[in-house]
């Protein structure tokens, strides 16, 4: 990730979300909703069951700058309360693009908001390239990236924390030169 994109303050809004930075406060509810099973299970690095203090260690991570990019609360407008959490990683090849949002918050179309956000953001940061996984157990986050101008450019195997084993995934990429 370029210096000038760390440098900009990550705040997002969109018609109905605001995207934050990460605050201590919001460590109970990536705890609970991050451990999940049913988010987990379609995360690559988020353990199952989610281990006590790994909520609050991800935040200090993130608000020192220390990780490898960029993680924002997705929140409703006017409502400071998490409801999952949209991320950036710098990889050789590119950003790579993750998320997650808590079950009670799915099929409403909140993630796809949250994802043409954060590529608007990117466009604006000149970011090259974006890049994106799904599991293919996840048809609901495969649809998410199509929305969002993604193209499929493959498939293949990744390990999958929580499942403890690999899991099918699809590859997808955004050109944004």
């Amino acid at each position: 990730m370029t210096q000038h994109i760390r440098s900009i303050t990550p705040v997002l809004n969109t018609a109905r979300l605001h995207l934050r930075g990460l605050l201590p406060a919001d460590a109970p509810l990536i705890a609970m909703f991050a451990g999940d099973l049913r988010v987990s299970r379609h995360l690559a690095v988020v353990p199952h069951p989610y281990p006590e203090g790994a909520a609050e260690g991800f935040i200090a991570a993130t608000l020192a700058n220390e990780g490898p990019g960029l993680n924002w609360a997705i929140t409703r407008k006017g409502d400071a309360e998490l409801m999952g959490v949209i991320g950036l990683v710098e990889k050789p090849e590119g950003m790579a693009l993750g998320y997650w949002l808590a079950p009670p918050f799915w099929g409403a179309g909140l993630m796809s908001e949250a994802v043409a956000a954060v590529v608007s953001f990117c466009r604006i940061g000149a970011v090259p390239l974006l890049l994106a996984s799904a599991h293919q157990d996840n048809p609901a986050s495969a649809r998410v990236l199509q929305k969002a101008g993604f193209s499929w450019v493959g498939a293949g195997q990744d390990y999958c924390l929580a499942q403890g084993r690999m899991v099918a995934s699809d590859y997808f990429r955004l050109a944004l030169e």
